[in-house]
């Protein structure tokens, strides 16, 4: 039903009951019903009908006010995240590879080990930020696919780009994680295959997602060379940082394990953390 044809059946309803209930007392109940207790019928039938029928219109009038809201508000969002690429990719984004450049120049007139090393971060500071130029153009709570149909479309394409074998498991409904949530995990499930494409040298990945509503684990493994030390003491290891801050925005704990030659990345979350959070 469209927005033109619910107005006019709000406005037509009360006036069509009407119409129809003088027709039939005076046609069919007049020898039953008097005019004064006619009179007085009319409004407590009109009332009656009528709310019957436009308490069930208002309600999809509601919703679809309710749709237009969320559209024109995701419409507003969706600007402003390509404005923000836009800026990220025009400003920051060229000035670090002219800074790179500029430094193999010095690596060429001066050799020395500094600039190798700098030269690198600056690197991986680059690939930082066109992945998230990337998630800003494609932010997936925006898209028709369902949540899940992203997650298996990120580890196709991170497959057939790498080789590595992926092995996911989705026993947790995404019904069960709220909006938030998905977009947070799914970042933390990209910014993990990133990492393990570029250090880990693994053959293999296991992605787990499991638990309730109120109670869930997101479990990443890859069967790759691990971290020696504790990876988040590391200076150059930026996106792992803002995945840590994904997952506390959302109230949910980080860890990283080496178990039995696995490396793992657990995202946990708890009403106990939620609690304290």
């Amino acid at each position: 039903m469209s927005y033109r044809q619910l107005k006019w059946l709000i406005l037509i309803i009360p006036t069509l009951v009407i119409g129809l209930w003088e027709y039939l007392r005076h046609q069919f109940l007049l020898p039953y019903i008097s005019m004064e207790l006619g009179n007085w019928l009319s409004p407590v039938i009109v009332f009656i009908v009528t709310i019957t029928f436009l308490r069930r219109l208002f309600m999809i009038y509601e919703h679809m006010q309710e749709q237009l809201k969320t559209e024109r508000e995701e419409k507003a969002i969706l600007q402003e995240r390509e404005r923000i690429a836009r800026e990220l990719h025009d400003g920051i984004a060229q000035t670090l590879f002219l800074c790179s450049v500029q430094i193999n120049r010095l690596k060429e007139k001066q050799p020395d080990p500094g600039w190798t090393e700098l030269d690198k971060s600056l690197r991986q500071i680059h690939d930082y930020v066109r992945h998230s130029i990337s998630n800003l153009k494609n932010p997936p709570h925006l898209s028709s696919a369902s949540w899940q149909k992203r997650v298996e479309e990120l580890i196709s394409q991170f497959q057939l780009d790498t080789g590595i074998s992926v092995h996911p498991f989705f026993q947790l409904n995404e019904a069960n994680l709220q909006p938030k949530e998905k977009v947070e995990l799914f970042s933390c499930i990209q910014e993990a295959l990133t990492n393990i494409r570029k250090h880990a040298h693994a053959d293999h990945v296991w992605i787990q997602l499991t638990g309730n509503e109120a109670n869930w684990c997101l479990k990443i493994e890859d069967d790759g060379t691990g971290f020696q030390t504790d990876p988040f003491r590391q200076s150059n290891r930026f996106g792992l940082r803002i995945m840590r801050e994904r997952v506390q925005e959302i109230g949910g704990t980080l860890l990283f394990n080496r178990m039995a030659g696995k490396t793992q990345l657990v995202i946990k979350k708890s009403c106990g953390n939620m609690s304290s959070h």
